[in-house]
């Protein structure tokens, strides 16, 4: 792969494949379909834990993007880039801890997961910059969204499918060349129900993606008015059925957060639309599905009772004790390991594993994100654009959400889906003030 740096107008900097053969997008896509189409156990066998075709694409990107950087003719004209700074702050936060990690006394298991850890990071950066400052012009941007989309929707449609027949399905993929890294992919049960997981590894981290990207769908069924209605709303309806069926509290409250920002921003005629919707897809779930809403609403009712809730509000006194030893810069990204205790929160996490210094600028990166697919929001110049900015701004609120519920940056696709949409708000936002600009 070659790559060539081109300043476009505007101050644009673009970062392109072969003459003919792609850009940014094309790449960005090809890490999507690596990380939502094969199956997350799926890696190629002598790179174990780190041999997923999508941390594979994704360190080639960090490596894209740097070469791209060096070799730029001219000056980044293309102005303050805050989603790329607060990546770069936190990535430099979680090597001074990996530095810390290593000058205590430390487990081989805790090392070979730290290290393991600082090469997944690498691929979550590189796709988070390539994005940020890769995606062309506005039109890239949108064919993007519409692929992700695309994606989530036959996710959805692959958890519907394994919910009605009670079989995993993708155990039955096999990929030259990526070989099984744990054992065999099974369904599991809850409240009598099969709880799918698509090509996720589990449940909660299938119900973590498909919430994250159901805002950008139901942005593009109102503003990307260029594809017919049935394009449009198709994936919403497919996205909407599958996130019950994951019987996840984590998805059924991000699915709430990052709908509830997206309805908001449309007319009242399509909220109150919407919200009929919604009433008629219960009264459907009940009919159709006996027990279902009762037991979803369980849980939430019977939160108290419930193993995986007082495991969280558990865990505060033993993060206090291990926060209090290493209270800056924590003991090492990803060395606080599930055997000690599933905290079922990755911000605790985070201060355990990189201190409060790591947490705030994560936090940073995160709210960063929020703001720039606001100003997307707010300054885009056309109905589509607004949509798009308040579809990014649900969806990276909903990832936020779900990194509060579960353990978000253990699972390869719901980080990896977080990072990337991190990475499409940075870029929405780049594209639209440099149309603002006065071109030379």
């Amino acid at each position: 792969m070659t790559s060539t740096v081109t300043v476009g107008d505007a101050g644009r900097v673009r970062i392109g494949l072969l003459p003919g053969r792609g850009d940014a997008v094309t790449v960005l896509t090809i890490y999507a379909v690596a990380l939502i189409a094969i199956p997350s156990r799926l890696v190629i066998g002598p790179l174990g834990g780190a041999g997923s075709p999508a941390t594979v694409v994704g360190l080639g990107c960090a490596l894209w993007w740097l070469f791209a950087q060096l070799a730029r003719p001219t000056p980044n004209t293309a102005g303050r880039q805050p989603v790329r700074a607060c990546l770069i702050g936190f990535v430099l936060t979680v090597l001074a801890a990996f530095v810390a990690a290593c000058v205590r006394p430390i487990d081989p298991i805790e090392f070979s997961s730290a290290t393991l850890a600082l090469v997944l990071l690498g691929g979550w950066a590189g796709v988070l910059l390539v994005a940020n400052d890769g995606i062309p012009d506005l039109d890239r941007l949108l064919v993007l969204v519409r692929r992700l989309v695309a994606l989530g929707a036959a996710m959805a449609a692959l958890g519907i499918t394994q919910f009605l027949t009670h079989q995993p399905l993708v155990d039955r993929i096999s990929i030259p060349g990526l070989v099984a890294n744990h054992a065999g992919f099974g369904l599991t049960m809850r409240e009598g129900f099969t709880r799918p997981a698509g090509t996720a590894t589990h449940p909660i981290e299938y119900g973590a993606v498909v919430t994250m990207l159901l805002p950008l769908a139901l942005a593009l069924a109102m503003g990307d008015h260029g594809r017919s209605a049935v394009r449009r709303w198709t994936p919403v309806a497919l996205i909407a059925i599958c996130v019950p069926l994951s019987i996840s509290r984590s998805a059924l409250l991000a699915c709430a957060v990052g709908t509830i920002v997206v309805l908001v921003s449309w007319p009242p005629r399509a909220r109150r639309a919407a919200f009929g919707v919604s009433i008629v897809g219960s009264v459907a779930v009940y009919l159709l599905i006996p027990g279902m809403l009762g037991s979803l609403l369980g849980l939430f009712t019977g939160i108290g009772g419930d193993s995986s809730a007082q495991s969280r509000t558990g865990s505060y006194a033993i993060a206090a004790d291990f926060v209090s030893r290493a209270p800056l810069f924590g003991r090492g990204f990803q060395t606080f390991l599930p055997s000690y205790r599933i905290l079922d929160n990755q911000y605790l996490g985070l201060l355990i594993e990189v201190g409060v210094v790591g947490l705030t600028a994560f936090l940073l990166l995160v709210v960063t994100g929020l703001r720039a697919a606001r100003v997307t929001r707010v300054r885009g110049g056309s109905p589509t654009l607004s949509q798009l900015g308040q579809g990014l701004l649900g969806a990276v609120a909903a990832g936020a959400v779900t990194l509060a519920l579960f353990d978000a940056l253990s699972f390869p696709m719901s980080a990896g889906t977080f990072f990337l949409l991190l990475g499409i708000a940075g870029a929405a936002r780049r594209l639209v003030l440099a149309e603002e600009r006065p071109r030379p």
